[in-house]
């Protein structure tokens, strides 16, 4: 581990988080694939959890680990793996995603998919600087006032839930896997930058009890109760967050599309990483896709995305800067690039029951999120509140016909620091 003396520190404003520890929602049994549709899950940057031993997620069930939805094959967690581009290790990559579901509300229970029963206990610490615990409010949502303006996303209940609801659908989605940077099996020193709710911090903790882990993040909305091994802090990734050279993995989730400037940010990363350490980007790249051409031109869903590359071109960042990973890692100084993807269906469509699954979780998060847009962005691009509700009605009715087999993609993308120069 670490020394002491190494540990990431705050900025002078900041201070320590906490709130109550959240519980993953429980999820229905998976369907064991045969030996021939599961050629196996090959090594990625993480082994399986059930494979090592390490403490599963609670509530979650036998997960299936189809090659065609899970994962391809990936690169030795010990080695470097090489320069593939975007053929470098692909999750769904050129797996097309077969039809045949159905927009049955019923098939899955509320508590598959249902995030309350996770942030019940969170409050406020009051150990905290007053003006860290102070927020904004934009027509009824809440927004962060501890540099005011960086996110312009709330975070708020509705917003936490939906967050870990994320959580929980990228677990499902990646069988359980937290990153893909082939880190080894003995990681000591992690940092998570845009930490949000902590989920991601908390369960690296859990899994990895001898690393020491950082959650860094604008809101004071982190769990209390946590693992002895994981922290959070409250400041501004885009500035100066840290001291110390000698982390093992940066880690960003759901972070680069509302930064300013991911060079600078991946500049700042580079020299607090040891030499052959990583840092990893996960993103979903604010586009519509389909394989089979069946999203219409004038598909309501893809109409907003293109309204929220606008909304977010406002505030100087970028909502399709996750396509742009490796052009950002490269300006950094980063080497072994990684390139990795992963498919959500947009609703319940796929024929296979984890994709459906997925599919609930992310048309759910999606349709979370028209309120917090319509909070802030759509009104400074001019749009009345009537006009906005009439065309997220339309939004939510798209993502519910079986007609149209879109989807989204979240990209991994990692970088490895130079072992020498």
């Amino acid at each position: 581990m670490g020394k002491p003396g190494d540990s990431a520190k705050p900025s002078e404003d900041a201070r320590d988080t906490a709130t109550a520890r959240p519980t993953a929602p429980a999820h229905p049994d998976r369907i064991k694939a045969s030996s021939k549709d599961a050629p196996g899950l090959a090594n990625t940057g993480e082994e399986n959890p059930k494979k090592t031993g390490q403490e599963k997620r609670p509530g979650s069930a036998q997960r299936n680990s189809r090659a065609d939805v899970l994962s391809a094959a990936q690169p030795d967690p010990l080695a470097v793996p090489p320069d593939d581009g975007v053929k470098g290790g692909l999750l769904f990559g050129d797996t097309n995603i077969e039809p045949g579901g159905s927009d049955e509300d019923g098939e899955f229970s509320a508590t598959d998919f249902d995030t309350d029963s996770m942030i019940d206990d969170r409050s406020d610490s009051t150990s905290l600087h007053s003006s860290i615990l102070e927020h904004s409010y934009v027509n009824g949502r809440r927004y962060h006032r501890y540099r005011h303006g960086r996110y312009p996303i709330p975070n708020d209940e509705a917003e936490q839930n939906r967050e870990d609801m994320l959580h929980t659908m990228m677990m499902e989605s990646t069988d359980g896997r937290l990153f893909y940077a082939p880190l080894g099996l003995n990681p000591q020193k992690v940092i998570d930058l845009g930490t949000g709710t902590g989920l991601w911090a908390i369960e690296f903790g859990d899994r990895y009890p001898g690393a020491e882990i950082t959650g860094l993040d604008l809101s004071p909305i982190q769990p209390a109760w946590v693992p002895p091994n994981v922290k959070f802090l409250v400041d501004d990734v885009e500035a100066e967050w840290l001291n110390g050279d000698d982390f093992d993995l940066v880690h960003l989730r759901n972070m680069i599309p509302i930064l300013k400037s991911p060079v600078n940010l991946l500049k700042q990363a580079y020299e607090h990483i040891r030499p052959g350490g990583w840092v990893e980007l996960q993103d979903v790249d604010g586009a519509v896709h389909t394989d089979d051409n069946s999203v219409p031109k004038d598909w309501p869903l893809k109409r907003l995305t293109d309204l929220l590359v606008e909304a977010f071109a406002q505030f100087g960042t970028n909502a399709h800067a996750a396509e742009s990973g490796r052009e950002y890692l490269e300006e950094a100084g980063f080497v072994n690039i990684q390139h990795n993807y992963i498919k959500l269906p947009y609703g319940t469509w796929p024929k296979d029951k984890l994709m459906r699954l997925v599919g609930m979780y992310y048309r759910t998060a999606c349709e979370d999120f028209l309120p917090a847009v319509g909070a802030m962005h759509f009104p400074r691009m001019g749009w009345e509140r009537a006009e906005m509700e009439v065309f997220f009605a339309q939004v939510r009715t798209s993502m519910r016909d079986p007609r149209v087999h879109a989807y989204g993609k979240m990209h991994f993308w990692s970088g490895q620091k130079p072992l020498h120069g």
